[in-house]
Formats: structure tokens, C-alpha cells, sequence
């Protein structure tokens, strides 16, 4: 009995110092690759990552952007899902262009993020609210990719938000308000 009684207190022990290594509010072990390009906080019911880690977390912290829980995605994360091609002027008027990417629609399943409304921020700061049902509805695409080459920090990249204006009457008339470019971080509430 001693024996098992040892035994059990070698095993507490070793996972006590297992738990105590454990980065508490750093990203959880991703499925891809590579840096992460976007960031999905708020009511996010399948988080991939900790809360808002003061230390690690400083370009977001910069933005004030604060979570208990998150989605990351590499573009291993973003290729993975369901790419959709569409077609698209941007800006509005400008040539037509084919961008590449998932829907949003699937970031936000694979995150488990549903709400009322969505917040599109860019490397910049800039962000808009808008509707969840309505971007969805619109087909919003969370783009990686145009003509074929990725984008790149200090073009559109690492992604932007487009819609398949050239392809569909009712986003003809579409301004340019929604398509937001450089984006790295998406909250739903």
C-alpha cells in the first residue's frame, strides 16, 4: 500500500511540474504552420488559444484587443478550409481581379464564432462593425491570394475581406465600406 501511495504522490508531483512549464495564456499547438495571420476573438465556442497574454500578445495589446479565448489561423489554418475563387473590382470601378481564400462564413464555423455583429480590423487600426448575418449573406470572402500570387505585408495582405461583386447583381452597387485589407483580427459578439 505504501508502494501505491508513493507512486501516486511521483505522479502528482510530476504533473505539477508538467502544468507549471505550461505557457498559461499562450497560443494552444495549432494544426499549421508558420506564423499566425488572423486572429478571431469574442464568442468564439472552439478556441484554439488562451486569453490575452500581456507579454506575448503586444501587437494586439497596441489595439487595445483583449479575450479570454481566441481562434488563431496560419495560412496553413486559412488553406486548409474550403477556398473559394471569385471575382471582383476592387477598388470599386477599377479591373476585375480573381482573389482566393475561404469564405468567412468557415473561419468563423471552424472558430465556433457566432453573433450579431463582426469587427474587421486592420495592420493599421482601421476597423468596421458590421452585421454578422449580413456579411455572411453577402458571401464575404477572407481573401489570402489575387490574380494567383499571395498577398504580402504592405499590399493587401496578410488578408482582406472581398465580395464577388463582378459575379453577382445584387453586390453590383457595392461600395468599398466592408472590404477591408490587412487584416489580422475579426471579433464577433
Amino acid at each position: 500500500m505504501r508502494a501505491v501511495t508513493e507512486l501516486l504522490k511521483l505522479v502528482a508531483l510530476t504533473i505539477a511540474l508538467l502544468l507549471a512549464t505550461l505557457p498559461f495564456g499562450a497560443p494552444i499547438a495549432q494544426a499549421g504552420e508558420g506564423p499566425v495571420l488572423l486572429t478571431v476573438t469574442g464568442q468564439v465556442g472552439s478556441p484554439n488559444r488562451g486569453g490575452f497574454d500581456e507579454e506575448a500578445d503586444k501587437f494586439l495589446g497596441f489595439f487595445d484587443v483583449e479575450f479570454d479565448r481566441a481562434y488563431t489561423f496560419t495560412f496553413d489554418d486559412l488553406k486548409a478550409l474550403n477556398a473559394v475563387t471569385v471575382k471582383a473590382d476592387f477598388p470599386k470601378g477599377g479591373p476585375i481581379h480573381s482573389f482566393t481564400g475561404p469564405l468567412l462564413a468557415d473561419v468563423l464555423a471552424a472558430a465556433g464564432a457566432v453573433g450579431g455583429a463582426v469587427t474587421v480590423q486592420a495592420l493599421d487600426g482601421y476597423a468596421v462593425e458590421t452585421s454578422y448575418e449580413q456579411m455572411i449573406a453577402q458571401g464575404a470572402v477572407v481573401a489570402y491570394m489575387r490574380d494567383g500570387k499571395m498577398f504580402g505585408i504592405g499590399d493587401f495582405g496578410p488578408t482582406q475581406i472581398v465580395f464577388a461583386r463582378a459575379e453577382r447583381a445584387d453586390l453590383a452597387d457595392m461600395s468599398d465600406d466592408n472590404w477591408i485589407w490587412s487584416i489580422f483580427h475579426i471579433r464577433v459578439e
